[in-house]
């Protein structure tokens, strides 16, 4: 069995980096896509590492938090990354590509090589025993879902995603808002709190009401969970609604008038160093222009700056963080590998950087015994501690993420540097998270 290819399940963007990554380490790999005598609903060709949504990447340079993962995958060594660049087309400083010269590249690619083998076929099992990676997408088969259900537990996988927008903390108007947990409740102040007064709720709810939403997919189920409804469904259901519901004041008593206010929304940290925090049961399916517009209105968050907006769609993933050793090799079989949107990563430069990781990873435990972890001093490596790490009490929830800023360690400023300086911030978070990650090459 030692002498087996290694398996690859999926031939997305996530499974064609691993592919390519482990293939060209000499490994003999073995990449299994279904498509297309399977098809799902989202795709429309047979082709590898096609792209569902969008044709961007995201941006480019070390303002954007996608343009600095791009900088460290190129130090890194993503196979994928120089394909992407090939197929570039004109979008500002944006990485936008040609969908179709994008797939020819990296299934010519991996054609070339003699250590791969693809197979047009459904792969309806995961051996354990097995070295696999697992890069099966948001649209997993139902033998694959079913398969990781059995490996990590059924009550660890998400199959509908409800999302939330994420701020962050320094953007929020500290004076127009406390933290506090209900009722006082617990031995900390865990909740950023929001008032409303009535008029500005009111407002909120006609705007939520008024809202142009996006429309689910065909493959997209159409009643939605009674205890999962967007915001905007809970503001059509009448205007005291969401006063009863996320943005009720019951127990919030603001210190800074004495008395409670008309409705509150309530902010959750999402991670444990507190530089992002997630709205409250506001999962929704507006477009993302009306949310930001919409959740302005609310005065701590009239500047706050976005780093997720609000989504609801069908979605495969695992509750990483409590399956998902940092390697990416889940705790309880550690010869199975996991990447992309399936480990909770969103978009497409996380999944080259997952796919990547995870081949990399695997690659070192077999060449090596042990895995080399990426530092989280760099964008990729803070990523994969967010998705790895185990979440603190006040922040249960798992949901998926992708490259922010707000993940990053806090920088050391220069003495005499205003820490509000965004610009600077940013800048030196890219310089520090390149730096480490050359390092870790350096030493691989």
């Amino acid at each position: 069995m030692e002498n087996e290819p290694i398996q690859i399940i999926g031939g997305g963007l996530a499974g064609c980096e691993a592919a390519l990554t482990l293939a060209r380490a000499g490994h003999h790999v073995e990449l299994w896509e279904m498509r297309p005598s399977v098809s799902t609903p989202a795709h429309s060709t047979p082709h590898l590492a096609e792209l569902v949504c969008s044709n961007s990447f995201k941006g480019l340079g070390l303002a954007s938090a996608h343009g600095l993962a791009k900088e460290e995958l190129a130090i890194l060594g993503s196979s994928l990354l120089p394909l992407a660049f090939q197929a570039r087309v004109p979008a500002g400083e944006s990485l936008a590509i040609d969908r179709e010269k994008f797939s020819e590249l990296v299934e010519s690619t991996l054609t070339a090589l003699p250590n791969v083998t693809i197979r047009r076929e459904e792969a309806k099992s995961i051996d354990p025993e097995r070295w696999t990676i697992v890069a099966a997408g948001p649209l997993a088969s139902e033998a694959i879902h079913a398969q990781l259900a059995l490996l990590v537990g059924s009550s660890r996988m998400s199959f509908f995603d409800a999302i939330a927008p994420i701020v962050t903390s320094e953007s929020l108007d500290w004076d127009s808002c406390w933290k506090a947990n209900r009722w006082n409740k617990g031995d900390g102040a865990d909740f950023i709190n929001c008032p409303l007064d009535r008029p500005t709720y009111e407002a909120f709810i006609a705007g939520l009401v008024e809202a142009d939403r996006v429309e689910p997919k065909p493959f997209e189920p159409k009643e939605l969970f009674e205890g999962c409804l967007p915001i905007e469904e809970m503001a059509r259901r009448g205007v005291e609604t969401l006063r009863h519901g996320p943005l009720r004041p019951i127990g919030l008593d603001n210190p800074k008038t004495g008395r409670r206010p008309w409705a509150a929304l309530q902010l959750r940290a999402e991670n444990d160093s507190g530089t992002l925090y997630n709205l409250v049961g506001c999962q929704t399916r507006l477009k993302w222009g009306e949310q930001k517009r919409l959740f302005a209105m609310i005065p701590a968050l009239a500047n706050a700056e976005f780093i997720r907006l609000g989504s609801m769609h069908r979605n495969s993933f695992v509750e990483s963080p409590a399956v998902l050793s940092q390697d990416f090799s889940l705790r309880a079989h550690p010869k199975v590998f996991l990447a992309g949107q399936i480990t909770g990563a969103e978009g497409y430069t996380e999944a080259l950087a997952t796919g990547w990781y995870a081949a990399t990873q695997m690659g070192l435990r077999i060449r090596t015994g042990q895995s080399r972890l990426l530092p989280a001093s760099c964008a990729l490596g803070s990523l994969i501690q967010f998705l790895t790490t185990p979440r603190a009490d006040h922040a249960p929830d798992f949901q998926p993420m992708n490259m922010n800023f707000g993940l990053l360690p806090e920088p050391v400023f220069p003495e005499g540097a205003r820490k509000k300086d965004k610009g600077l911030r940013k800048k030196l978070q890219g310089d520090g998270a390149l730096e480490a990650a050359r390092a870790w090459k350096a030493q691989v």
